[in-house]
């Protein structure tokens, strides 16, 4: 995926998803996150929204891939209302977690 590619698809997003009420929302993308998995993730994002106009099943089948992809690149979307700022960071691995939650509990 080229720059050029990467900007399109963010620039997109933000004209579909920041109109409404949410058009003083502000995007964040962590560090961490590589560009090429942060417009994967916003194309996604797009995507489900416009499903969501069209059959609940076809939305829900689009939603879980949605899920499904964002689960394997390993990056999670937030977004805080009081804020205003949706932010793209990395998820941590259940690897990860049952890591820190055994340190945590034989030290």
């Amino acid at each position: 995926m080229t720059n050029e590619e990467i900007e399109r698809i963010i620039e997109s997003w933000k004209k579909h998803m920041a109109t409404g009420g949410m058009e003083d929302f502000k995007l964040e993308i962590e560090d961490n996150v590589p560009k090429e998995f942060a417009a994967i993730a916003l194309y996604m994002d797009s995507k489900t929204v416009k499903a969501s106009g069209e059959n609940e099943d076809y939305y829900e089948g689009y939603r879980q891939a949605s899920i499904d992809v964002l689960n394997v690149i390993g990056v999670q979307m937030a977004q805080d209302d009081q804020t205003k700022v949706i932010t793209l960071f990395r998820k941590e691995s259940n690897d990860a977690k049952q890591e820190e939650l055994k340190k945590h509990i034989w030290g």
